[in-house]
């Protein structure tokens, strides 16, 4: 901590190609959910927050060789990735789906029979189609959510993985009621990552998301990013009550 206040930068790993996570504005200002979040804690170390974009398939190897301080990826918590990567405590809910064409009414794993999946690459999405070895589809990697997204818009494949937020973004390119979720996975829970000896950075960054839950201002930034409430988010990144829960519509 005491480095990155000498410095005057926090470093921070994010997906820029990712609303509302963290995307470019018309104006050509970075922003999002992610960004404007990073930016409240740059503030409250009194430096200035500097961004390197990363994807889903490399923003842990960023971290691990020391190009950023932290991220904030849209960065769910998992079994996995505790084993590399030191969490926070988690800031935000992001629940895991599959959206399809709207005439699929697609309702579980064994109803992607003969259909082609995209997925993004190492994603809780590809984890969970790969386990379930849905038969006769086809799953398609992609390096990350934008190019994911750009296939289903093509017709390269009928349904991907992604997140419920994306829904809304998809709508806006390719018309209302073209996409539609399909069913839920999961609720992952998003938090800052830190290198596993950056213990004091972690533990500082847990009282940060405390000190914004309870100011109401973590709260304020979900509805204006995102909409709606925030769910009740786990008080720890660390142990199995930090990791994902199944989720029934």
């Amino acid at each position: 901590m005491q480095e990155i206040k000498d410095a005057g930068v926090l470093k921070v790993g994010s997906q820029v190609a990712q609303v509302p996570w963290g995307f470019t504005d018309p104006s050509g200002k970075l922003t999002g959910f992610d960004i404007e979040l990073c930016r409240m804690v740059a503030a409250d170390l009194g430096v200035e927050a500097q961004f390197t974009p990363v994807t889903s398939s490399n923003r842990v190897a960023t971290l691990l060789t020391g190009q950023v301080d932290m991220l904030a990826a849209v960065m769910g918590i998992f079994a996995d990735r505790q084993k590399v990567v030191l969490f926070a405590r988690p800031y935000v809910n992001n629940d895991t789906v599959f959206i399809g064409r709207s005439d699929l009414n697609v309702k579980g794993y064994e109803e992607l029979k003969g259909l082609r999946v995209g997925v993004p690459r190492g994603t809780p999405q590809d984890i969970s189609v790969t386990q379930a070895k849905p038969e006769g589809s086809t799953i398609q990697r992609f390096d990350d959510d934008a190019t994911t997204i750009q296939a289903l818009l093509s017709g390269q494949v009928d349904i991907i993985g992604g997140a419920s937020t994306q829904v809304g973004n998809i709508a806006k390119v390719a018309g209302e009621g073209k996409f539609t979720q399909q069913f839920v996975v999961a609720r992952a829970f998003n938090a800052f990552a830190v290198r596993p000896q950056s213990r004091e950075f972690a533990d500082y960054l847990s009282d940060f998301v405390a000190r914004k839950t309870e100011s109401g201002e973590l709260a304020a930034l979900y509805k204006e990013w995102i909409g709606g409430d925030i769910a009740k988010l786990p008080t720890t990144g660390e142990g199995p009550d930090a990791l994902p829960v199944s989720v029934t519509e």
